[in-house]
């Protein structure tokens, strides 16, 4: 600290490093988990559940591919629906890092 109360700059350096890090392991960890998740649903549940959970699972970005056929469907689920997932992730961890420091 500096004695104007600031951190000095390799110091926030350091900092920003940590908290983007954070970030990014937060977006690893969401996408594994949803796609976990989803191919878990897509294989064990008949047609109509499975169907039915991804598409609550994804909302809003599942309206976007709720017409498509199976394969589509759960590309569609993986890829847009991880993406709704992970920004999530990203959005929460860069406020509670914020909010923790400071």
């Amino acid at each position: 600290m500096t004695p104007t109360g600031h951190a000095s700059a390799p110091a926030a350096r350091r900092q920003a490093a940590r908290g983007r890090r954070a970030v990014l392991r937060a977006v690893v960890v969401v996408l594994l988990l949803h796609t976990a998740f989803a191919l878990w649903v897509w294989y064990s549940w008949g047609q109509f559940g499975r169907d039915t959970i991804l598409v609550w699972m994804d909302f809003p970005a599942s309206l976007i591919y709720l017409d498509r056929a199976d394969a589509t469907f759960l590309a569609g689920s993986l890829l847009l629906g991880g993406l709704q997932w992970g920004l999530l992730a990203a959005l929460l961890t860069w406020i509670v890092g914020r909010s923790a420091r400071g």
